[in-house]
């Protein structure tokens, strides 16, 4: 069966959302009590451009692959999960934006709007449990799996050969009476046989 890019792609935007808004917090806390330098913050940054980046990967192959699964399942429960999967990404934008604008700001200020990034980190994790939910529901409760095999199922009829094709590796078809015809070389000449038999006669 053909295995699909798209469910591959989802578990690390997944994952990360859901570690974020713990790592955004120890580093406020740890740079605000200057145990870290104000530049670890990059490491947050950093993390969020990966949740970014793939989960609009993960968007692209569910798009490439939902022409596949409208065999199957009705095309308003995957714009549903899809609609979902568009909004868990923008919130991962946001996040992204203000973590790279919260670098610029004041030490005075940073902490309480990290604390704000947060609580968007934390919608973000609502919104992937969600697009997550609505996708598990695809696959396990409207069967959208089963459109990959029929897929593969197509394909393999299309090989099959169609009635009246000649599947022998010979270029020539073969008539099954003539193979069961007696062949002359394998017993001799008749005429020769006779003559042998009229031989003994005589001899006796």
């Amino acid at each position: 069966m053909q295995v699909p890019l798209h469910p591959m792609m989802v578990h690390l935007p997944m994952a990360l959302t859901f570690i974020m808004p713990t790592m955004i917090i120890i580093f406020g806390l740890m740079i605000k009590s200057h145990k870290m330098s104000p530049k670890a913050w990059l490491i947050i940054i950093g993390l969020q451009a990966v949740v970014v980046t793939t989960g609009y990967i993960a968007l692209e192959t569910g798009e490439n692959e939902e022409r596949t699964v409208q065999q199957v399942v009705a095309k308003s429960l995957i714009g549903e999960h899809e609609e979902a999967a568009e909004i868990f990404v923008g919130s991962t934008v946001l996040v992204l934006a203000l973590s790279i604008g919260v670098f610029f700001v004041r030490r005075e200020i940073a902490f309480p709007v990290k604390l704000g990034i947060t609580v968007v980190s934390l919608i973000s994790c609502f919104l992937a449990y969600r697009t997550g939910l609505l996708g598990g529901e695809l696959v396990y409760k409207h069967n959208a799996a089963s459109a990959y095999m029929l897929s593969e199922d197509s394909e393999i009829n299309g090989l099959l050969p169609t009635p009246g094709m000649n599947t022998s590796e010979s270029p020539m078809p073969v008539n099954e009476n003539e193979s069961l015809k007696a062949d002359d070389n394998d017993y001799g000449h008749s005429d020769e046989i006779i003559e042998n038999v009229e031989d003994f006669k005589q001899e006796d």
